[in-house]
């Protein structure tokens, strides 16, 4: 699907339809069949969706996984279907939750959203509850708890204002457990309700503050800063004994002391987050890619702020920046896509970001991607930096107009060498002569050198070993994710397909050069009715 970027409220409303034809399994090769549009609520307000980053940096041992929401010490298959229709409200959205096992997902789950006991709010239509999901624990009682973003949610009157909901672990998982929902209305909150801003549309978790506790950070993109409409905030809710709350909540925005740039109309400051220890300090610093940053005498879009723990007193402890003018290949809304790993073998973390509207090959929006190695001072344009695209020697395929390589990203130890790899999406990606049926790549690090090419995995839906059969429309890849799903050390990449009947995730093991697992799931697999088409199923995948 072509990338079109409206500007202020026009693009918070908007929906993401994609039509074509498509198939309804998961597993073998069946005949392929006609489908309806699915939407994506406000998927196109980013260039993929959101990619919600989860990286641990407390020295905390009480502290759950992220996504073990029942402290057995296996993380839970957690996945957003944001089109879902729930008690008759087309796309009001909800959340599945698969028990992880010593052999996967469970076949059951629980399905949580604004018609489940004890969820505040009652289910409306286009709510997108489950647009974006983050888990940590934000209590360190030894369960995790996860954050839902409702970006489209109505607060009184005001359409498109958003919410958020914590819903908080205990011994039997999340349903039916403590939860809790702040939007710019709840008392002690920081922020105004306003039409269209799309309140916690993006997430990313880690200790902020350094005081072994887990804080939340949350984007708003379209938020208005010093009167600069869409030029972005950020919230972050600290962790406590007791959780999360509304008095332990702080809103920086481009104004902030040590945080970079000026706020300007379009910068969309918060679009997608990550927490990471760059600096190799021990304390954990915030990241935002600013995608629509104009940088001054240069056609280039796209900033990464830096802002470095801890954040005490409103504010970082000091900032860093990196635009895309001086990196030379990138400059087109940098950070469509974002995630942190390790990737190579010393102490400092790594930043990857995607680049997914670039230009490769005089091919528009073929796609790129930017590896940044931390270092003692952080995060450099200039140096330690690596870019791959479909030109790149040992990435198969070729640029295309609008294949939005890297348009998802995320990472984890794939192959167990104690090394974080990194998996990719390209959406819209033609395979054959099915257009958008999208595809997937794996890019392995290594202890010397990060990330490289050697052993890379393309995977897509006619890759042998892989459920289904290519189809327009399927958009494979739309989202990645990453998750120990059954316990054994070694972290699996999860690719969605939100466009694929009611949409799919494949869980896939892989090692250099081998995909040596895929197995596909959709609602029906989970012990669900088979979903409608529409649900978008894989919208929103763990971290």
């Amino acid at each position: 699907m072509a990338e079109e970027r409206a500007s202020g409220a026009e693009k918070a409303a908007e929906l993401a339809e994609i039509a074509g034809t498509g198939h309804g399994t998961t597993a073998g090769k069946a005949p392929r069949l006609r489908r309806r549009a699915w939407l994506a609520g406000v998927a196109l307000l980013a260039c993929a969706g959101v990619v919600t980053t989860v990286a641990l940096v407390s020295g905390s041992t009480s502290a759950a996984k992220p996504y073990d929401f029942n402290g057995d010490g296996i993380p839970d298959l957690t996945v957003g279907l944001p089109g879902n229709t729930v008690s008759s409200k087309v796309g009001a959205g909800s959340v599945i939750i698969a028990n992880g096992t010593s052999t996967g997902p469970a076949s059951t789950a629980v399905r949580i959203d604004q018609a489940s006991p004890g969820v505040p709010g009652d289910p409306e239509t286009a709510d997108s509850f489950g647009q974006s999901v983050a888990s940590c624990d934000f209590d360190n009682n030894g369960y995790a708890d996860l954050a839902v973003s409702s970006p489209m949610e109505a607060i009184g009157d005001v359409e498109g204002a958003g919410m958020l909901t914590v819903h908080y672990g205990a011994s039997g998982g999340i349903y039916n457990d403590t939860t809790e929902s702040f939007d710019e209305d709840t008392a002690n909150y920081p922020g105004t309700v306003v039409k269209d801003e799309a309140f916690a549309y993006s997430l990313a978790t880690g200790d902020l503050n350094d005081d072994g506790y887990c804080d939340l950070a949350i984007g708003q993109p379209l938020d208005n800063a010093g009167g600069k409409a869409n030029a972005g905030t950020i919230k972050i809710m600290f962790g406590t004994s007791t959780g999360l709350n509304a008095a332990d909540t702080i809103q920086i925005d481009q104004s902030t002391a040590n945080v970079p740039g000026t706020p300007e109309v379009g910068d969309r400051f918060g679009e997608q987050l990550a927490v990471a220890d760059v600096n190799g300090d021990g304390v954990g610093d915030l990241i935002s890619a600013t995608i629509g940053e104009q940088i001054t005498g240069s056609s280039d879009r796209g900033s990464l702020q830096i802002m470095y723990g801890p954040v005490k007193n409103g504010a970082p402890a000091s900032d860093g920046w990196v635009d895309s003018a001086n990196v030379t290949g990138i400059g087109e809304f940098v950070g469509s896509a974002l995630t942190v790993g390790h990737f190579n073998d010393d102490p400092y973390a790594d930043v990857a970001v995607g680049v997914s509207d670039e230009e490769v090959g005089a091919k528009g929006a073929a796609g790129r991607l930017a590896v940044f190695y931390g270092g003692s001072q952080g995060l450099s344009a200039t140096s330690r930096v690596k870019l791959f695209d479909q030109n790149s020697p040992g990435i198969a395929g070729a640029p295309e107009t609008e294949d939005y390589f890297a348009s998802s990203l995320a990472a984890g130890d794939f192959d167990g060498d104690g090394v974080d790899d990194l998996v990719l999406g390209m959406r819209s990606e033609a395979i054959g002569s099915y257009k958008g049926a999208g595809a997937s790549m794996i890019l392995f690090g290594n202890a010397t050198g990060g990330i490289t090419t050697k052993g890379a995995l393309w995977i897509d839906q006619e890759t042998d070993g892989v459920p289904g059969t290519a189809a327009e429309g399927d958009h494979f890849g739309w989202t990645v994710g990453a998750l120990d799903t059954d316990g054994n050390g070694r972290v699996e990449p999860l690719v969605g397909a939100p466009g694929n009947s009611a949409g799919t995730v494949t869980i896939l093991k892989v090692k250099p050069g081998t995909l040596e697992s895929a197995k596909a799931l959709a609602e029906a697999d989970l012990g669900f009715a088979a979903g409608s088409d529409g649900d978008a199923f894989g919208s929103a995948l763990a971290h």
